[in-house]
């Protein structure tokens, strides 16, 4: 059974581990890259896991950290109704459980109390399977952004989604 709960400081390494398997398992799906993110320091990644705007969570199975998201909260008052999920991901061997949607419900579940009442993403538009995914659970094509990330052999676009919660 995977449990949830919200990373902290303390969850840095295995956080990092996990982080930069889904960005060699997975490079197209994300804005940073594996060296980028493998030069962070330890320090930099607590600051980001302490980030009281930021609501990092981790599935776990047993010890094993297996999915991690984040959700970034808006720190000015007219604009604390909304939020971002970022950097979705579950391990490829835990996929096909709804691990990254049960992710996202505890996150609604976390954040709705305090007034939270949008969550935005952004997924490239070639990321079929993601965006079944998140349509599934709610969230609608709102725009589209050409050229949103610049990769080695060219620009992708994105698709941005939200969902009413």
């Amino acid at each position: 059974m995977v449990i949830f709960k919200k990373l902290s400081a303390e969850h840095a390494e295995i956080y990092r581990t996990l982080r930069l398997e889904a960005l060699r398992t997975n490079p197209e799906a994300y804005a940073s890259d594996y060296v980028t993110e493998k030069n962070r320091s330890m320090d930099q990644i607590k600051t980001h896991l302490s980030n009281p705007y930021v609501m990092t969570v981790g599935g776990f199975d047993g010890d094993r950290l297996i999915a991690i998201a984040s959700l970034h909260l808006e720190s000015l008052p007219k604009m604390a109704h909304r939020s971002t999920l970022t950097s979705v991901y579950v391990s490829p061997e835990n996929r096909g459980q709804r691990i990254a949607r049960k992710i996202m419900e505890y996150m609604i579940d976390t954040v709705k109390k305090d007034g939270v009442t949008k969550m935005y993403l952004y997924v490239v538009t070639h990321n079929e399977s993601a965006i079944r995914a998140y349509k599934k659970f709610g969230f609608n094509i709102y725009g589209e952004d050409q050229n949103a990330m610049k990769e080695e052999d060219g620009f992708v676009g994105e698709y941005l989604m939200v969902k009413y919660i």
